[in-house]
């Protein structure tokens, strides 16, 4: 084999990398933007926890500090949009209801399942929010 096709190989081989690399990237940042709310509030706390870890460069006294802040705000947040919950169901069925007469049957079904996702994740939150509230209160 020629010099010439020795390096045509390798910058194929180069480029196929890189493109099976990219797409398997895209593939794994889908599932995870599709599956990230299975694993709950608790979860997102931890995700929060990390970022502030890694683009801050917290050290371990530092992380043992600023996690029950983050804790508390994260809860509170929480808090809040259960508290709000009733208001955002009213307005979302009523947009549902107004969507679903320009939607197909198929459409139809396939939003039912969308809103059915939804609500399991807003019972998630509800769940981790009494959770946390019973915990809160034996505590004291």
């Amino acid at each position: 084999m020629s010099r010439t096709g020795l390096w045509i190989g390798l910058i194929i081989l180069f480029f196929a990398g890189t493109l099976i690399g990219a797409v398997g990237m895209s593939l794994y940042s889908q599932y995870e933007d599709e599956h990230r709310w299975e694993r709950g509030p608790a979860a997102r706390e931890e995700r929060i926890m990390k970022r502030l870890t890694q683009d801050l460069a917290l050290s371990t006294t530092q992380q043992a500090e600023v996690e029950p802040i983050v804790a508390r705000a994260h809860l509170e947040l929480l808090r809040l949009r259960v508290q709000h919950q009733p208001d955002v169901d009213r307005v979302l069925d009523l947009g549902m209801q107004e969507l679903k007469t320009k939607l197909s049957s198929e459409q139809q079904v396939k939003l039912d399942g969308l809103h059915a996702q939804l609500q399991q994740r807003w019972r998630m939150t509800r769940d981790y929010v009494r959770q946390a509230q019973d915990a809160g209160g034996r505590k004291e």
